[in-house]
């Protein structure tokens, strides 16, 4: 059964609902030290600079991820010659990256370990190490400070099985550190080449990966939460059916986990009232706890592509304005 909040009701809770933000608002400013401050300016910076966005990912996938210092100072140098530098770097780091781009051609081995570490500098605490000894340390110190943390191995879908297996290695992996009590987790990045004409097959290979991850986070003590992250629109039913399929089973009714939902999507209402009535059922009987996130969405420059070459409309809602009816 389903729960109805009827539209009388719901006013009553608008006053509270905006009490207890401004709580949190104004708790957060007490807590906020200068260097907060001056990251989180830093970051708005990157956020809302028309050519910060844009700047950082390509910085970072030309510059920062090559391992050739001569093939990182090329990338640098096309970088600087042919975009805008964005209005949140300081004229000194502007500067920098453009005598970086001239004498990285001669001196990459000086030159290229600079420009990535000033880029770390600035985007550097949005990103945790994935080596097992320092990210025990920043676990530990994140948590020493109070913050809880759901942990998401960065990564785009798996291309064949060899890299699957070592994903779910590496997630498997990551629910033996101490201070890792939440992950995230995608089929896509745990199985490869999902067909979705072969729906059931597909979702055979999954639940198969899923059954793996979810045993070894109830195992430990205590248990670890797992949440389903959503990523483009095809794998949406295969991840609601994974979802209820794995946590559905009698040896798993009673483990809590999360799912996520895309609210640019319109197929997200549907989706989470389904969700909602499976959950609700499940819980009736004993069953644990199910949390939904719901999420504006974050892949629509993917879908407008898919869309394009495939002739097909695009998945999500065509405006931002549709995007924010839905979540709201």
């Amino acid at each position: 059964m389903t729960n109805v909040v009827h539209a009388r009701d719901a006013d009553t809770l608008v006053e509270p609902a905006i009490e207890l933000v401004r709580t949190w608002l104004e708790r957060a400013a007490e807590l906020e030290t200068p260097a907060d401050r001056a990251t989180m300016e830093q970051l708005e910076g990157v956020v809302t600079d028309p050519d910060g966005v844009a700047f950082v990912m390509q910085f970072v996938d030309r510059v920062v991820r090559p391992d050739d210092n001569r093939v990182a100072a090329a990338q640098l140098a096309s970088i600087v010659e042919t975009m805008t530098l964005p209005g949140f770097l300081s004229g000194v780091d502007k500067t920098l990256l453009r005598a970086g781009a001239v004498v990285g051609k001669f001196l990459p081995a000086v030159v290229m370990p600079l420009a990535r570490r000033r880029m770390r500098s600035i985007v550097g605490h949005l990103v945790a190490p994935a080596e097992q000894d320092k990210l025990e340390r920043h676990l530990a110190a994140q948590r020493t400070s109070g913050y809880a943390l759901n942990v998401n191995l960065l990564g785009e879908a798996v291309l064949g099985e060899r890299e699957a297996r070592r994903r779910l290695d590496e997630l498997l992996g990551l629910l033996d550190q101490p201070d890792v009590d939440y992950v995230s987790v995608k089929i896509s990045a745990v199985a490869s080449q999902l067909n979705h004409f072969a729906h059931d097959e597909s979702l055979h290979r999954v639940t198969e990966r899923l059954r793996v991850l979810v045993d070894k986070a109830a195992a430990v003590r205590p248990p670890t939460f797992v949440n389903f992250d959503m990523e483009e629109y095809h794998d949406l039913d295969l991840t609601l059916d994974a979802f209820m399929a794995v946590l559905g089973e009698p040896a798993y009714t009673s483990v809590d986990a999360g799912i996520v939902l895309q609210a640019y999507l319109p197929d997200a209402f549907p989706a989470m009232t389904r969700l909602v009535e499976w959950a609700n059922a499940r819980h009736a009987t004993g069953g644990g706890e199910v949390k939904i996130r719901l999420v504006k969405g974050a892949n629509l420059a993917m879908e407008k592509v898919d869309a394009a070459i495939h002739g097909w409309e695009q998945a999500p809602y065509g405006s931002k304005l549709e995007a924010d009816a839905s979540y709201k």
